[in-house]
């Protein structure tokens, strides 16, 4: 009985059982459905010979498309996934490879765009170099700096060709601010080229030197005034003034029997012909034989100025206008003194006869009177009375009217 019930209407179940599988599928699929995805994948170079060395990879990542279902590529580690090129032939210049993807389990590669990257590839090299010390600061005033001496003349420089081919000299620096005897200091060392410029991406062996910096004694010093020499003459009706030199003093070294003589440095003759303003000059020093200074320049400041004088006349004649009829006159004093002062050219322009001096009797009746007395100057073309201050000695006189 229990065999029939099993072998009876077999068919039916058989068809039932490919319905539910079918159904099952269908339910699948709707929830784990077949995608595409595109994953930003790192390239990876692969059999790089030991000589050979990576400038440059571009494009450093791709993108790959992988097709699976949503589960499969949900699950898949980005991280892990690489884009391998083989770099077994590769060569010192532009290398092309083509890409390989794994791809990972349940899914599919559909595209890798680009297909092959360019690497930049060097070869490994290694040269000898000079070394070149430089010092910070200054060391103190009563000493010079000597040569410095590194503890190895030459350096091992070693990188890609292309950059060891640029290293022309290693770099290195020491300070000697204030330093009051030789200076022993460790040097950090870099690689430069022709221009002086920094090459990075290369190695140095040793990375660092011993430096030792002698220093040596200067003469004795002293502090002496400077001393500004000027030659020429200006334009006409200008002078030189005041002179300022800076710095006023400067620190001379030199032998003490000649250092006890100085009294003073002269500048080098400044030249102040045709000048008519203030200008600045920087001048040097005429240092004598054995004398020495920091700085061998100072800066001048020399003053032009008007050349003002004063050019007095004595015993001009006060003369009377507008004299009255009927009158006979008498000015007391009957001359006075006229003081003009102004520029010197146009003071040089002016003679007695262009000044006259005078009284005005308009008006005026018998009698004495005392009177303000006025000038008039005739200047010649191209000078202005404005420029000038005329004082007259005395300023007043007196003039006495008497009918005749």
């Amino acid at each position: 009985m229990i065999q029939k019930a099993m072998t009876k209407d077999y068919a039916p179940k058989i068809v039932a059982l490919i319905l539910a599988l079918i159904v099952w599928v269908q339910v699948f699929n709707d929830k784990n459905p077949l995608e595409r995805r595109i994953f930003s994948v790192e390239v990876v170079p692969r059999e790089v010979q030991d000589e050979i060395i990576i400038v440059s990879t571009d494009p450093p990542k791709v993108n790959v498309t992988f097709e699976g279902r949503a589960r499969t590529l949900d699950e898949i580690d980005k991280d892990g996934l690489k884009a391998v090129a083989n770099l077994s032939g590769a060569g010192e210049g532009t290398f092309t490879a083509e890409l390989s993807v794994v791809a990972p389990y349940g899914s599919k590669i559909i595209e890798i765009n680009p297909k092959t990257v360019n690497f930049e590839v060097d070869v490994m090299s290694s040269a000898s170099v000079g070394v070149a010390i430089q010092t910070q600061g200054a060391p103190h005033e009563d000493f010079e700096r000597g040569e410095p001496v590194p503890s190895a003349g030459s350096i091992k420089v070693t990188g890609p060709k292309r950059l060891v081919d640029r290293v022309k000299y290693v770099q290195g620096s020491v300070d000697i601010t204030g330093a009051a005897k030789a200076i022993t200091a460790l040097a950090e060392l870099s690689a430069r080229d022709v221009a002086g410029n920094e090459v990075p991406g290369v190695e140095l062996e040793p990375a660092q030197v011993e430096v030792t910096v002698p220093l040596n004694s200067l003469p004795p010093s002293k502090v002496i005034p400077v001393q500004a020499v000027v030659t020429g003459t200006p334009v006409s009706g200008f002078a030189v003034g005041p002179v300022a030199v800076s710095p006023a003093q400067v620190k001379a070294r030199a032998d003490e029997r000649v250092l006890s003589s100085l009294r003073h440095i002269s500048t080098r003759p400044i030249d102040v012909s045709g000048k008519d303003n203030t200008f600045l000059h920087q001048a040097s020093l005429d240092l004598p034989k054995g004398v020495t200074v920091q700085d061998g320049r100072v800066l001048v400041t020399v003053e032009i100025v008007e050349d003002i004088k004063t050019q007095t006349y004595d015993g001009v004649i006060v003369q009377l206008e507008s004299p009255p009829v009927g009158y006979a006159w008498e000015i007391d004093p009957p001359t006075v003194s006229v003081d003009l002062t102004g520029r010197s050219d146009i003071l040089a322009k002016i003679r007695r006869n262009d000044i006259t001096v005078y009284i005005d009797a308009q008006g005026r009746t018998e009698g004495t009177t005392d009177l303000v007395v006025a000038y008039k100057i005739q200047a010649p073309e191209g000078v202005s009375t404005d420029m000038l201050q005329v004082d007259i000695k005395p300023a007043r006189v007196k003039l006495t009217l008497t009918k005749r």
